[in-house]
C-alpha cells in the first residue's frame, strides 16, 4: 500500500531502474533519462510519459484494512500506463538505429525484470502487493490517439502498464481488540412430564 505520492514514486523508480540498465552503455548521463512529456522533453534521450491512470483490473479490495489498533477504508488500486520514447542526439543517419538499440534494451530489461518489490518504490513499506510491469499491445490508432501533441512528430515508442499501484485511504477509526471473554451458562431444571 502507499500514500498519495505512490504515483510519482513509481515513475521515479522506473527511471532509476532504466538508468541502471542503460547508463553508460547506451546513454551517457543518468540525467538524460527522465519523466518527460514529448512536448517538453528538453535534452532527454529517453523519456517516460505517464499518459493514463485508471482503476486496476487485477485487484479490487472491498474489505477494510485492519492493523493492531485501527480499521481503515480499503485502498484504491490503480494501473499506470507509460509511453517510453527515445530521442537520440547526434548525426541524423545514426539517430534511428540508436533509438532502436535503446528501445530494444528497455524491452529486454523489462522482460527480464517484470516485477518491482513494493519496498523499492516506497522504502517505508516492507510488505504488500508487488508491482508488475507489462508491455501493452496497442494498435496504430490507439498509439496515434496517445501521441496527440501539436507540432511534435510521432516517434517510435513503447507502451507499458504498471499495476497494481495502491493508494491507502486516510479514513480510519480506532478499534479495541477483544482481550477478555466472560461466558455465563445456567442450567434450567427439566420440567416433569416431558418424557425425559
Amino acid at each position: 500500500m502507499g500514500k498519495y505520492t505512490i504515483i510519482a514514486d513509481t515513475g521515479n523508480c522506473l527511471v532509476e531502474r532504466l538508468r541502471g540498465a542503460l547508463v553508460p552503455d547506451l546513454i551517457q548521463n543518468a540525467g538524460e533519462i527522465g519523466l518527460r512529456s514529448p512536448e517538453d522533453r528538453g535534452d532527454t534521450v529517453l523519456g517516460l510519459f505517464l499518459y493514463d491512470i485508471r482503476p486496476s483490473e487485477e485487484v479490487y479490495q472491498k474489505r477494510a484494512v485492519v492493523t493492531n489498533d485501527r480499521i481503515a477504508k480499503p485502498p484504491v488500486f490503480l494501473s499506470l500506463s507509460y509511453m517510453i520514447t527515445a530521442y537520440s542526439q547526434g548525426d541524423i543517419q545514426y539517430r534511428l538505429p540508436q533509438d532502436e538499440r535503446i528501445l530494444g534494451r528497455v524491452i529486454q530489461y523489462f522482460h527480464d525484470n517484470p516485477i518491482i518489490p513494493l519496498e523499492e518504490v516506497d522504502a517505508r513499506r516492507m510488505s504488500g502487493t508487488e508491482l508488475h510491469i507489462q508491455m501493452l499491445k496497442l494498435d496504430e490508432d490507439e498509439k496515434s490517439r496517445i501521441w496527440s501533441f501539436p507540432n511534435v512528430g510521432n516517434r517510435l515508442s513503447l507502451f507499458y502498464r504498471v499495476s497494481p499501484v495502491a493508494i491507502d485511504s486516510e479514513i480510519s477509526r480506532k478499534v479495541t481488540r477483544v482481550t477478555d471473554l466472560d461466558i455465563n451458562v445456567s442450567l434450567k431444571p427439566l420440567k416433569p412430564g416431558n418424557g425425559e
